[in-house]
C-alpha cells in the first residue's frame, strides 16, 4: 500500500468511521486545516477535531463508504457517501456524497479541500427517507500513484472555464434528484487542480447571477453569488469528460437568501 493511500485508509476507517481522536495525531501535522462549505477549520487540535466531534456526535455511528480514489503520490482525491442517523432529528437517516482533494508533506496530511452534499442530507432528514449507499469500490486501498497527465489537466481546464458543469453527474444527481445550473456563470475560478493519469480532481468557484431552483429563493433570483465546487473526472478519448461534481447547494441558498 502507497503510504498516502495508507493514511486515507486510517482517514476513512479510524478517524472518520470510529471516531479515534488518537489517529488524528498520527495521520495529520499540527497545523492540519480543512476548506468545507466556505469554512476553513484552520489547526488540527484547536479548530479541525472540535468541529468534526460535533458532527460526529451528531449522526452517532456514522459509516463512510469510500467510491473511488485516486493519487499522483503528492496528492489524493476521495468520492465517498457517509451515511448515518441524525440525533438532531429523531434519528432519521440519511446518505450524501462528498469528495475531497487532500495534500500531505510526505508523512502526515497537511490539507484538504472537501465538498459534501448537505443540501440532499437535508432534503433527506425532512422526508425521514435515507437516499440509498452508492455501491464502493472494489479495493480503493490498492490504488497505484499514476504520473500526473498535462494534456488531462489541460483539456479539463478548458471545459471548466467554460464554466458549465452539465457533462457531469452533479450531486446526487445519480439518484434520479433534479440538478440545475443554480447560475448564470459570469466568472470562473480554478483554485485547485491535479492529476493521476487521465483522472483529474479540482476546486473551482463560479461567480454568476442566480437563476434559481434551491428552496425559498424565489425572490433572490437575478443576485450575484459564488458556488463552490469540488470534482473528480475522467478525460476519455477525443477528450470527452465523464466523472462526478459535489457542489456547496447550502453555502449558495444562504449566500442569495441573505
Amino acid at each position: 500500500m502507497h503510504p498516502l493511500v495508507g493514511l486515507m485508509r486510517r482517514f476513512a476507517l479510524d478517524w472518520l468511521s470510529r471516531a479515534d481522536v488518537d489517529a488524528c495525531a498520527e495521520i495529520m501535522d499540527p497545523g492540519y486545516s480543512i476548506l468545507i462549505g466556505g469554512h476553513t477549520l484552520s489547526g488540527r487540535d484547536d479548530a479541525y477535531i472540535p468541529g468534526t466531534l460535533a458532527q460526529l456526535h451528531r449522526f452517532p455511528g456514522v459509516l463512510l463508504t469510500v467510491q473511488e480514489l485516486f493519487t499522483n503520490g503528492e496528492q489524493v482525491a476521495m468520492r465517498f457517501t457517509e451515511h448515518g442517523p441524525s440525533r438532531a432529528d429523531d434519528m432519521a437517516p440519511a446518505a450524501w456524497t462528498g469528495i475531497g482533494l487532500f495534500w500531505w508533506d510526505g508523512a502526515r496530511l497537511v490539507r484538504n479541500i472537501t465538498e459534501e452534499d448537505y443540501h440532499s442530507r437535508r432534503r433527506q432528514l425532512a422526508q425521514r427517507a435515507s437516499d440509498p449507499v452508492e455501491g464502493p469500490a472494489p479495493a480503493p486501498w490498492a490504488a497505484a500513484p499514476l504520473d500526473p497527465d498535462p494534456a488531462a489537466e489541460t483539456a479539463v481546464r478548458i471545459w471548466l472555464e467554460k464554466g458549465e458543469l452539465g457533462a457531469v453527474v452533479l450531486d446526487d444527481g445519480w439518484t434520479g434528484q433534479p440538478t440545475p445550473a443554480l447560475l448564470e456563470v459570469t466568472e470562473v475560478h480554478v483554485d485547485e487542480l491535479f492529476s493521476a493519469g487521465d483522472s483529474v480532481a479540482f476546486h473551482v468557484i463560479h461567480t454568476g447571477r442566480y437563476l434559481g431552483g434551491l428552496p425559498d429563493t424565489d425572490d433572490s433570483v437575478g443576485r450575484e453569488a459564488q458556488l463552490s465546487a469540488v470534482g473528480m473526472v475522467h478525460v476519455g478519448t477525443g477528450g470527452t469528460i465523464t466523472g462526478r461534481v459535489v457542489r456547496d447547494r447550502v453555502g449558495l441558498r444562504r449566500a442569495v437568501r441573505r
